[in-house]
């Protein structure tokens, strides 16, 4: 009988085909078998070692299709619009890393000290321009992307966004005019711009290119048009920013920004 359901088990294990067996004759026959710890021990052990190379199989499939993706990526860039976008960074650089992001998004804050790091790293060859994809789960979002584009009028983009993130759980009107004062704003032009509606039209085409072009979430980017989504360390990013300065020269370079901050 164990011999019968030994190979019972392993013709279990290796066929996804029905088995012409009755369930109480198969309940039965693995009780007697899994009675003994030994065999007990036989069983869990084989199952134990199936999943972990099943988990190992779609592990290695899903990276080959993550490879095979960014390859892909690298041949047929995302021309992204950056035209009055904010940005920081050398004007020509060779490769622009475009952000999207969202003031009230703790993963966006992590993202954000990654691009402080693309930037000390490269301060020759990569500029970072930042895009708005406020969530609307995130009730300040939206308002503090036209806090920021509202500063970014008077040249202060990058000091309110710092601010913006360093204060995450306080973000309001209150805090976006006490903001504006402490960096030297015109207070009254920046009350007058962030209430108008006027930057609306640029944070909903920001967001709705990203989701488009398969952002969904934040933080998400394009390296030179080469997609990494989520809050991803600094190695990620270097790995696609030397490659494209390998080729020695930029890919789907984007709109120039008129104005240059930071």
């Amino acid at each position: 009988m164990i011999r019968y359901t030994l190979g019972l088990i392993s013709l279990l294990a290796v066929s996804n085909t029905a088995i012409a067996l009755d369930q109480a004759e198969f309940n039965k026959l693995m009780g007697t078998y899994l009675q003994d710890e030994a065999n007990l021990k036989t069983v869990s052990d084989a199952l134990q070692k199936h999943f972990a190379n099943q988990r190992q199989q779609q592990q290695m499939a899903a990276q080959k299709k993550a490879e095979a993706d960014m390859e892909n990526q690298f041949k047929n860039p995302v021309v992204v619009p950056v035209e009055g976008s904010p940005f920081k960074g050398p004007k020509d650089a060779k490769v622009t890393v475009v952000e999207y992001s969202d003031f009230e998004c703790p993963y966006c804050s992590r993202g954000k000290d990654t691009m402080e790091q693309v930037l000390k790293a490269y301060p020759k060859d990569v500029k970072v321009v930042f895009k708005h994809l406020p969530l609307g789960f995130h009730r300040n979002a939206k308002p503090a992307a036209r806090a920021s584009m509202a500063a970014h009028e008077q040249g202060k983009f990058w000091e309110m966004h710092d601010a913006l993130f360093s204060n995450q759980k306080g973000l309001g009107d209150d805090f976006y005019f006490a903001t504006a004062k402490e960096i030297g704003l015109d207070v009254e032009k920046f009350k007058k711009d962030y209430a108008s509606g006027k930057y609306d039209k640029q944070i909903e085409a920001d967001s709705s290119f990203a989701n488009k072009n398969g952002i969904n979430g934040t933080p998400g980017f394009f390296v030179n048009g080469v997609k990494v989504t989520g809050a991803r360390p600094f190695p990620d990013f270097k790995k696609i920013i030397d490659r494209w300065l390998a080729k020695g020269k930029t890919a789907t370079a984007p709109a120039t920004v008129k104005k240059k901050e930071g």
